[in-house]
């Protein structure tokens, strides 16, 4: 488990399957930036407000994470 994985599960509650994607969601969605330098007080913020996004259009999100993964497949077998 990621090191930042562990806190979004806890901030927000989220199942490990969303994990990815709301740590996805705070770096380009939220903050526009890694997650390191954010105060942890900021980061829980970060966490609750990215899974409410998800939440909001997962259904987006889910496709943008199956067409990463085909691209990713793709490019592995050439």
């Amino acid at each position: 488990m990621k090191a930042y994985e562990a806190l979004i599960i806890e901030d927000t509650g989220c199942r490990p399957d969303d994990v990815a994607l709301i740590d996805d969601i705070m770096r380009n969605e939220v903050f526009h930036s890694t997650l390191d330098w954010q105060t942890r007080a900021r980061f829980r913020q970060g966490a609750r407000k990215a899974a409410k996004i998800l939440e909001g259009n997962r259904e987006l999100f889910e496709e943008y994470r199956a067409q990463t993964l085909a691209v990713f497949n793709r490019m592995r077998q050439a």
